[in-house]
């Protein structure tokens, strides 16, 4: 009955257009993207509502690693996805009939427990711990600074986040196809993927470790095309608020 209106799936998937690592000139601004099969992006309904609604799989979400649920609502037979968590699985909490189950799929943080597993934090232009397998767990409710909370990220990194701020509790579904071996190129060309050329095997004007007489090692630190230090450099943003994070990473 519910099955028959799988064609509002068509509705929920939109074409996504292959830049080929190019910008809207024409330059290459990403190297080594190019060709690969066409996809459709799944549009993820944020603040979609679960009650009267039935989980009916996991699709794969062919422009990020984690996997994603497919909703129907039973009264308008309308198919929307959500990230893939730990909070629903596909041998329970399939028919969302309960009153504990009619709220929305993300939840603001003043909801979590110290313990709790949350994933998908903040909206859908910056979000923290998105990535197949990932997890974050909500240590101190109330803190030094009024209204936030301390959460530890997958990296081991403690940083506070307003109460405010919507998250979804469980953790991301692992994604196994991350780690199928491709087992030849024709698959890397599958996933856009073009040929890495080391710097070593290129000419002097092509790459700063390019040239020299027979088999080198470039000759210099690791640098990028343009010069830059590509080792032991740091890359992470100075403008950002730093005050937020409370203990760094732990190397």
């Amino acid at each position: 009955m519910f099955l028959s209106k799988l064609k509002y799936l068509k509705k929920q998937k939109l074409s996504k257009n292959q830049k080929s690592g190019r910008n809207n000139s024409g330059r290459i601004t990403v190297r080594r993207r190019g060709g690969g099969h066409k996809r459709s992006i799944r549009i993820i309904n944020w603040t979609g509502e679960l009650k009267n609604s039935l989980l009916i799989g996991v699709s794969y979400n062919p422009i990020k690693s984690g996997m994603l649920f497919q909703f129907i609502n039973k009264e308008s037979g309308e198919i929307f996805y959500q990230p893939a968590t730990s909070k629903f699985s596909l041998l329970e909490g399939l028919n969302l009939n309960d009153s504990s189950n009619s709220d929305h799929f993300r939840e603001p943080l003043s909801n979590f427990n110290i313990g709790d597993f949350c994933s998908h934090i903040g909206s859908s232009k910056i979000n923290y711990i998105k990535a197949s397998g990932s997890v974050g767990k909500v240590l101190q409710r109330y803190t030094w600074i009024k209204n936030y909370m301390l959460i530890v990220l997958p990296s081991g990194e403690q940083k506070l986040f307003l109460k405010t701020q919507s998250a979804v509790k469980g953790a991301n579904l692992g994604n196994t196809k991350l780690f199928e071996k491709l087992k030849m190129a024709g698959r890397s060309r599958w996933l856009s993927k073009r040929p890495s050329v080391r710097g070593v095997a290129m000419n002097p004007v092509d790459h700063p470790h390019g040239g020299g007489e027979g088999k080198t090692s470039g000759g210099r630190p690791s640098v990028s095309k343009w010069g830059r230090l590509t080792k032991n450099v740091k890359t992470r943003k100075t403008k950002r608020a730093l005050w937020q994070i409370f203990s760094r990473k732990k190397k």
